[in-house]
């Protein structure tokens, strides 16, 4: 399992990211708009089509995360990601989290991931639960 932290942009995860992985000697796993996943999250305005909803770089055994949320459904600043090594132990962390706090994307399989979901417990953090490897 890796924890990690996802940092949230305003339109600018593509630069930062690309950035960090140079700065970092890391990798870009992955970076995808909306527009790279049509019908991802309904009626997407055409000015929010570039805007990142995933990356992910590696650097060493480690990773970071970021997407273009600062101004979408009051995320600010940093969340923190579990990377489960198996779907059972997500969705199991996903419900705990979720016991006195709101859902934010419930969990279920994505293009990118067998298991993914966002959760606010009810301390207020924010929680994104994945699950590691190839989706």
């Amino acid at each position: 399992m890796k924890v990690l932290a996802n940092i949230d942009f305003d339109g600018d995860c593509r630069e930062a990211m690309t950035e960090y992985a140079r700065i970092l000697g890391g990798s870009v796993r992955a970076i995808i708009s909306h527009r790279d996943m049509p019908g991802m999250g309904g009626d997407v305005p055409e000015d929010r089509k570039d805007r990142i909803l995933h990356a992910w770089i590696d650097i060493g055994d480690q990773a970071l995360m970021g997407q273009d949320m600062r101004d979408y459904s009051g995320r600010k600043g940093m969340s923190v990601t579990v990377s489960a090594d198996t779907v059972g132990d997500a969705k199991r962390m996903f419900d705990e989290f979720a016991k006195g706090g709101s859902t934010g994307i419930p969990f279920g399989p994505q293009p990118w991931s067998k298991g993914f979901g966002l959760v606010t417990d009810r301390f207020g953090v924010t929680w994104v639960v994945d699950t590691a490897g190839e989706p």
